[in-house]
């Protein structure tokens, strides 16, 4: 009885230490892929605001390189969604309208460096929320690299309706 009961419990700890490996690595590949995406996504974004700073010098003010925030403790570690501020000059655009030219500019710039989606039914790049506070434009852009990702832009595109 003894040794079956022994056998039982290796068993059991040999699997609860196999899988706790495995969600190891997992957790170790995502914060490689979150990393890597952060680098490409922050070098894309701030060559994409160069570019609309230029075109729009009396909205965008000069900003040299764009580092972002991780708002990723609300939707998980594996939505790869980076947080952007930056310094304007004014707040009288409309913001569905400054989303679509920084999501343009974003998509051009991915298209150049020839950076694709996971999903051709996505672009690259999507601004998923954008806002004005204390005179600056905040807006998050996912980086379409996962599964998670795409999940999570059909929930802001819920959000907005």
């Amino acid at each position: 009885m003894i040794i079956w009961l022994s056998a039982v419990t290796g068993i059991a700890l040999a699997f609860f230490l196999i899988w706790m490996i495995s969600r190891l690595r997992r957790q170790k590949a995502m914060r490689i892929l979150q990393h890597s995406s952060q680098a490409i996504a922050d070098e894309i974004v701030t060559v994409a605001y160069q570019k609309l700073q230029v075109n729009q010098p009396d909205f965008y003010a000069p900003q040299a390189k764009l580092i972002s925030n991780l708002p990723t403790e609300v939707w998980g570690n594996n939505v790869m969604v980076f947080e952007y501020q930056v310094p304007i000059r004014q707040t009288s655009e409309a913001l569905k309208t400054v989303a679509a030219a920084i999501e343009k500019q974003l998509n051009a710039v991915a298209y150049e460096r020839r950076i694709a989606s996971v999903s051709p039914r996505y672009p690259a790049l999507l601004v998923t929320d954008v806002w004005f506070l204390e005179e600056r434009l905040h807006f998050d852009v996912a980086f379409i690299v996962n599964r998670e990702t795409i999940e999570y832009v059909k929930d802001m595109a819920q959000v907005e309706i």
